[in-house]
């Protein structure tokens, strides 16, 4: 499926580790964004921040980092309180501190920053960090609506059409959809359309109504068509080769193992493509690094090691050299390093094809509290050769990569709960997990948690 977690190189929660000089450590490009700083320019500010938290062009230093990130939300940038609240929340390069967080994420949302609006209406509506507060996530939501976020405006719409974290007001919730729908969203599309053509919000309008649903049917497909069309008729009820119909649960139960269609109909919609972190920031920028990276590797430091061969592999370079660097960093407990290396014996990138390395690389940098190591040990665990199926060991490595932040994970968790493979089925438990992986952008989780 392609799927593919970020390793973001820029802020709080990408800093690898402090230890560097709180100056600019004599790079050119640092001194000059240090001085333009100083003089009160808020963007040079929060790319000299980034440069300390990715150590980038010199040494790593969170706490710089943050510091700097704070002056810059201090000056007025967005992103710069963005960072910070990042920081905040993570407790790196300073003390957690999540009410202040959501303080900062507030801001930069008021200033028109919609990463930081869906930050916060994450914290208010899972309730781990904060009480839930769904009266709060409306007010955010609907900041977020009108920069242009579809997902929001959905979310939006469902509140004020369910009663949640306020009245039950349905026009409200079909000029929420049909925002939405302008922004794109096929579910937005979906929900005006229907509320056209059942008088739900407002009068009824057949033409206003088919009108939308062609609108949802071209933006997202078979799934989103008007009535009349079957969920799955697209896969013209075939069976993809070589794979048996149903599947046996642990509760005894047969499920479907053929296609996925809402993402909760059966074993096949876990997400079994294993991933690999990638530079989060353009790649001539971590370039411009390479020979600070290559000066950190050659004296033994694994994340320098990591970081050359995240540009060796990112550019088509020279993969042999990309897995040896790999190695390096792997072997001096670098753990993303160990990721990467996996998923290069997958692949057979720049050496033989060895899935029985890839699967112990996992396994090793999941025991070493790698989240993305979590999540690909139990895709080998649940559906790769090299080791014998386990769906319980699958679904508890799944939920420890989902508490770590994995979304996919959070994914591959609910819908395994959905169906009781591994466990007994639980759905509560699953419609959960898939509002956390949703909420992390899996395009899938949304369509199944939206799904009746």
């Amino acid at each position: 499926m392609g799927w593919l977690r970020v390793l973001a190189l820029g802020g709080c929660l990408a800093a690898l580790g402090a230890g560097g000089a709180a100056h600019a450590a004599g790079d050119p490009e640092r001194a000059k964004l240090e001085k333009a700083c100083t003089a009160g320019k808020a963007a040079a500010c929060v790319d000299l921040a980034m440069m300390w938290a990715n150590g980038d062009r010199g040494p790593e230093d969170p706490v710089k980092a943050g510091q700097l990130f704070k002056r810059a939300c201090e000056l007025g940038e967005p992103q710069g309180c963005f960072e910070l609240a990042r920081c905040l929340e993570s407790g790196v390069g300073m003390a957690a501190d999540v009410k202040a967080a959501v303080k900062q994420y507030g801001g930069a949302c008021d200033a028109g920053y919609l990463d930081a609006c869906k930050a916060n209406a994450r914290l208010y509506t899972d309730g781990k960090k904060l009480p839930q507060d769904l009266m709060r996530v409306r007010l955010v939501f609907a900041k977020a609506c009108k920069l242009g976020d579809g997902n929001s405006c959905y979310e939006l719409g469902k509140l004020w059409q369910d009663g949640q974290g306020g009245e039950l007001n349905l026009t409200k919730a079909r000029d929420a959809f049909a925002i939405g729908c302008e922004t794109q969203d096929p579910r937005c599309c979906l929900q005006i359309g229907a509320m056209y053509r059942d008088g739900i919000g407002g009068e009824k309008n057949p033409d206003l109504a088919a009108h939308f649903f062609g609108i949802a049917c071209n933006i997202g497909g078979p799934r989103f068509c008007p009535e009349g069309v079957k969920p799955g008729e697209s896969t013209g009820g075939t069976q993809q080769p070589g794979v048996k119909e149903t599947r046996t649960t642990n509760g005894k139960r047969e499920v479907p193992n053929g296609p996925c269609v809402s993402g909760l109909d059966s074993a096949r919609c876990v997400m079994t493509d294993v991933q690999r972190y990638t530079p989060g920031m353009a790649i001539d920028k971590l370039a411009a690094s390479k020979d600070f990276f290559a000066k950190k590797c050659a004296a033994k430091d694994g994340k320098g090691c990591h970081k050359l061969a995240m540009i060796e592999h990112a550019v088509g370079g020279d993969a042999a050299k990309a897995r040896d660097l790999y190695n390096q960093g792997c072997q001096a407990g670098v753990n993303e390093a160990c990721v990467n290396l996996g998923f290069m014996s997958i692949r057979g990138e720049g050496g033989k094809e060895d899935h029985d390395r890839a699967r112990l690389l996992f396994l090793a940098a999941c025991d070493g509290s790698d989240s993305l190591g979590c999540l690909n040990y139990g895709i080998y665990l649940y559906n790769v050769t090299g080791v014998d199926k386990d769906d319980t060991a699958a679904l508890s490595r799944f939920q420890v990569a989902c508490d770590g932040g994995e979304a996919l994970a959070c994914f591959n968790a609910a819908v395994m709960r959905a169906l009781g493979v591994g466990c007994d089925a639980d759905r509560a438990k699953a419609l959960e997990l898939l509002g956390s992986a949703c909420s992390a952008g899996v395009e899938q989780a949304c369509k199944a948690k939206a799904a009746p």
